[in-house]
């Protein structure tokens, strides 16, 4: 009988051991790890197309690139669908000689549109001198990305002045919140 009685004693206590164990777990301090990701993303924004008045005759007055002509400046923006930008086109409103001794001054009168296809320019936004705030609409690709097209167009007059090339820059600021 001893035997049979240390054959369920040893049986037992193990089984007792477990369901104490399943019933009651330890409690332990786990530790954490403090963990920073930097992540760059594919955003960009990107000349497509320089606005360019090609060779202009002295005295020959205003002469205009007119919205949808295929000589207006074109930008391009992509970034993630919902996100909200903060955009700001710095026109200029002259054009200065590349020589930096001829002080003749040609003026421009730029403006700006924004919108998600390069080829339907008409379904665009006019686009001020100051800071705009532009949510990107989703897209029915399948990807993530969308793109904003910035259009620029307008007018030079000119009059009584030296030849050469006039030039300046217009600024974009694209700021991802």
């Amino acid at each position: 009988m001893t035997s049979t009685y240390n054959t369920i004693n040893t049986g037992i206590l193990p089984f007792f051991s477990l369901l104490l164990i399943l019933l009651f777990p330890c409690y332990s301090n786990g530790q954490f790890v403090d963990l920073t990701l930097n992540i760059d993303t594919k955003i960009s924004a990107q000349t497509e197309q320089f606005l360019n008045f090609g060779t202009i005759t002295t005295n020959s007055g205003q002469q205009t690139i007119d919205f949808g002509s295929p000589d207006m400046g074109i930008f391009s923006i992509t970034a993630l669908e919902n996100q909200t930008l903060l955009l700001q086109i710095n026109t200029p409103n002259q054009l200065r000689h590349n020589d930096p001794s001829v002080t003749d001054l040609v003026p421009i009168s730029l403006f700006s549109r924004y919108g998600y296809s390069k080829q339907n320019f008409q379904e665009s936004f006019p686009l001020q001198n100051e800071v705009v705030s532009i949510k990107v609409e989703a897209n029915a690709d399948p990807s993530p990305w969308n793109t904003l097209y910035l259009f620029i167009y307008g007018s030079v007059n000119i009059g009584d002045i030296v030849d050469g090339m006039y030039s300046n820059n217009i600024s974009l600021n694209v700021e991802y919140i």
